[in-house]
């Protein structure tokens, strides 16, 4: 034989409590959208930093190979990076 069910459930399920709050989002909370050229801009910096350390390699820069310019090339794409958390 099956044994009983036991619930610790009080109210029945899919009912909320009398005093629970309601939860609205209002519009003027969220954040404006981004510019449409925001996202072309993330991309830019992208590639350019990429395009930088990878010329540091091809010694195709000057002075290169220096690790000053993998510096560079990681600056930009850690600006890219930063500015594609903002981009909404």
């Amino acid at each position: 034989m099956a044994r009983p069910r036991k619930t610790s459930r009080i109210t029945p399920k899919g009912t909320q409590p009398l005093n629970a709050p309601t939860q609205q989002q209002s519009t003027s909370s969220q954040a404006p959208q981004s510019a449409a050229w925001f996202g072309w801009l993330i991309a830019a910096l992208l590639g350019i930093g990429t395009a930088v350390i990878v010329s540091n390699y091809m010694s195709w820069l000057p002075g290169s190979p220096a690790s000053v310019w993998i510096a560079v090339g990681l600056g930009i794409v850690l600006i890219g990076i930063l500015l594609a958390t903002r981009w909404r």
